[in-house]
């Protein structure tokens, strides 16, 4: 019964993101922007705030009820943290919107919450025991402090790339145009990764190599990539092409790297092509398209945003990410530090940050050169959260 609740109200605050989505989209592309330091909400973002709240609502119960059926804390796997991560997204937004009303904020943080949470459906959704490394009350407090922390510097991201839209003349050929339009073929990747996975799970489709050896390694997606040392060609077809084309590199250790690393290829071509047909529908660079949304709006209003979010955001990934996990660490592991890939990269992301801040304070960074560090962080917390997990193994890998 819980677990029906649970995926009840998931379905709902993955419906009413995707309206939210859909209603800050319409609100934004369909008038002219005001120049002023609140922006006015119309109709439509109005509607949206509302049904993004439900949405936030509709995910907390999700939450509850799973954890009361588990027994734990729903952040021990994959599809857990994800969506939990963009409950903190969702949540942040909710609030901060509250105090600053730039409504335009949710048609960028709705399409990347919503992207990230289609992400988190690709993997099992199965409330399994936990094992014991996480049979801790460490877990609610180490994962779900993490997330938050992570989940308000999105905003930071979100509000940077405003900025920059907004300042950045994108009709010319400048360095900056082409660095933005960079940023949204990143978000393309994770958009056709989720279609590429949702679609070969959809077909059904799997493949164990080495099901004659002592290493058996189950694809998803068709073996581009194939274990090092394996012949080219020597495991399957698709369309009538031999598998693998090439061979997963030698440094990438792990028992499911080549399946990882495979991951990423297809990713990488699924991207090129997903970003090449919008280029040919919209006939022109994709930031011009999106810079119309936020034209009018106050540029220091998105700065001072976007630095708000990393003050209040800092100190609790701080806390969660590093702090509560080494004392954590010491008592599963017996030492307050292993240098794990993950604990490495939330060190590096930590860092990251501090270096924001003692630039944007000490050192009178701001505007231009603080929002490119927020838009650049967001890339640094989703390879900690997505590219740590697909490529490298470690102390941490019963997350995937």
């Amino acid at each position: 019964m819980m677990m029906q609740l649970s995926g009840f109200f998931f379905g709902t605050a993955f419906f009413s993101y995707l309206a939210a989505a859909i209603l800050y989209i319409v609100g934004v592309t369909g008038r002219k922007m005001k120049v002023e330091s609140k922006e006015k909400a119309t109709f439509w973002t109005k509607w949206g705030y509302i049904v993004m709240v439900i949405g936030v609502s509709s995910q907390a119960i999700a939450i509850i009820t799973r954890w009361v059926y588990g027994g734990f804390a729903p952040v021990s796997n994959m599809f857990e943290y994800m969506s939990f991560w963009v409950f903190t997204i969702m949540l942040a937004f909710v609030v901060i919107n509250a105090f600053y009303k730039v409504h335009v904020l949710g048609a960028f943080v709705a399409p990347v919450g919503l992207t990230i949470l289609a992400y988190a459906s690709v993997f099992p959704r199965d409330v399994k025991p936990l094992i014991p490394a996480l049979q801790s009350y460490w877990l609610s407090i180490h994962v779900t402090t993490a997330a938050l922390g992570e989940g308000i510097l999105t905003i930071s991201f979100a509000a940077g790339l405003m900025y920059l839209l907004v300042v950045t003349d994108v009709s010319g050929k400048s360095r900056a145009a082409k660095f933005l339009e960079f940023t949204i073929y990143l978000f393309f990747t994770l958009v056709a990764f989720i279609l590429l996975a949702t679609g070969f799970r959809g077909a059904g489709y799997e493949f164990l190599a080495g099901a004659n050896t002592g290493s058996q390694l189950l694809y998803r997606m068709p073996p581009l990539a194939g274990p090092s040392g394996t012949d080219l060609g020597s495991l399957t077809t698709m369309a009538g092409i031999p598998l693998p084309l090439i061979e997963t590199p030698g440094w990438m250790h792990g028992t499911n790297a080549p399946v990882g690393f495979n991951t990423v290829i297809w990713t990488i071509i699924g991207s090129l092509v997903l970003y090449g047909v919008l280029r040919l529908i919209a006939r022109k660079p994709l930031v011009r398209v999106i810079s119309k949304w936020v034209q009018g709006l106050d540029a220091e209003m998105l700065d001072e945003l976007s630095y708000r979010a990393v003050a209040i955001g800092y100190p609790v990934f701080t806390l969660g990410a590093l702090v509560f996990a080494m004392i954590w660490a010491q008592e599963a592991w017996g030492s307050y530090w292993s240098w794990d890939p993950k604990e490495t990269w939330a060190l590096i992301t930590w860092l990251y940050y501090t270096a924001y801040l003692h630039l944007r304070l000490r050192r009178g960074w701001e505007g231009t050169k603080t929002a490119w560090m927020a838009v650049a962080g967001f890339v640094v917390i989703l390879f900690l959260l997505v590219g740590v997990n697909l490529v490298i193994s470690g102390l941490h890998s019963y997350a995937t």
